[in-house]
């Protein structure tokens, strides 16, 4: 219970705060319509979102009720000793495919859609059949349930240092770890381990301290999915026209991870075209650069088709149906599609189709809104 109220309280901090802006505030904030918004005597609250214990509940729940189609494998433990899962649903032997979902613990639409999306297979129905026949689905549901209980971008660890001494330590002084920074099959290849080998006092850190990215990344290599897509959540944004932003996507930006863009693009055009059916959806491009820890292009460095989706945020509990609905649609379209080959038909350069043009949306321009904005 005070978990619980720890976490309302610190999400009143935070959503009464405005989302941070990158760069300078224009007069966009009155642009209509916007929201739906908290409104000033608002009690926000997060039950619409699942504890870990509920999180769990749900799960072993489904499993039990699967008849064997979905199996629970716990690929690691956090730092606060708690388990995270991964659900395997469907025959080992048909072609894998990955999600993951709530990297940031602050972010949570994606776990909720992929419980929904997990109990909708389970049912071993004709429709779950039409994916199941072809694919073997692999969902990590919350990849970081420390900082889900904690309402808090990072995972917990209080020894992590500060975020702004370098684009590869990026985490919260003292908090912890940006998940989304290091998934590495080689950790050699990180920069911190070159840093450790010349100053290991400064940057002791000869294995990857952050269990959460390897447990994602074990399980990947063990599986070999053909594609991973990773469910995030953004600020509010706008289009240049004026429409609310409900997901914003990209494919793999790091030059390693050329042979794999046109599939990656393929998973875009999928999704784009699944939400254009519906009149609350606008799908538009993502700005993200190429590091190689950030999952978009970790996994498609390793090989597999690989897309950011990032929901929109920043509205508390007014939205929240529509905007699971909004990520249930994209995961069961790139799934179905995956399924019956449609995927690999669709054309990769109609992402240029995606509108590029995104401004921050603010009920009241923030006093500080020319600090940067937490990406990806």
């Amino acid at each position: 219970m005070n978990l619980r109220l720890n976490r309302l309280t610190v999400s009143i901090i935070i959503l009464s705060l405005i989302c941070l802006v990158s760069g300078p505030v224009s007069a966009k904030s009155e642009i209509v319509p916007g929201g739906p918004w908290i409104s000033d005597n608002q009690t926000v609250n997060l039950n619409a979102f699942s504890s870990y214990d509920e999180l769990v509940k749900s799960l072993k729940q489904t499993e039990k009720a699967s008849k064997g189609l979905v199996e629970l494998e716990v690929i690691g433990l956090t730092n606060q000793g708690r388990e995270i899962y991964l659900a395997k649903i469907g025959d080992p032997d048909k072609t894998p495919v990955m999600i993951q979902t709530q990297q940031h613990g602050n972010e949570p639409i994606g776990t909720e859609s992929a419980l929904k999306v997990i109990k909708a297979l389970s049912t071993g129905n004709a429709a779950a059949m039409k994916i199941l026949n072809e694919l073997y689905v692999l969902i990590v549901v919350r990849v970081n349930p420390d900082g889900a209980e904690l309402w808090q971008r990072e995972n917990d660890d209080p020894t992590a240092p500060d975020r702004r001494t370098s684009r590869y330590i990026y985490t919260s002084g003292g908090v912890g770890w940006d998940i989304n920074r290091y998934h590495f099959s080689d950790w050699t290849d990180c920069p911190l381990y070159a840093w450790y080998m010349t100053d290991p006092v400064t940057y002791p850190y000869p294995e990857n301290p952050v269990p959460e990215s390897v447990a994602v990344m074990t399980a990947f290599l063990n599986y070999q999915p053909i594609w991973m897509v990773d469910f995030h959540g953004q600020a509010t944004y706008v289009t240049d026209e004026g429409e609310n932003v409900t997901s914003s996507m990209l494919w793999p930006t790091n030059e390693d991870a050329a042979a794999v863009v046109d599939l990656s693009k393929q998973l875009c055009v999928v999704m784009m075209d699944q939400m254009s059916q519906y009149g609350f959806a606008t799908v538009n491009l993502y700005p993200g650069g190429p590091e190689p820890g950030i999952a978009r292009n970790a996994y498609g460095i390793e090989g597999a088709g690989s897309v950011l989706v990032e929901i929109k945020g920043g509205i508390g509990q007014k939205s929240n149906g529509m905007l699971v609905k909004h990520a249930v649609e994209q995961m069961m379209a790139i799934l179905e599609a995956t399924a019956d080959g449609s995927l690999y038909m669709a054309d990769p350069d109609r992402v240029e189709e995606l509108d590029i043009g995104r401004t921050p949306y603010y009920k009241q321009i923030p006093a500080n809104g020319n600090e940067d904005e937490p990406t990806e």
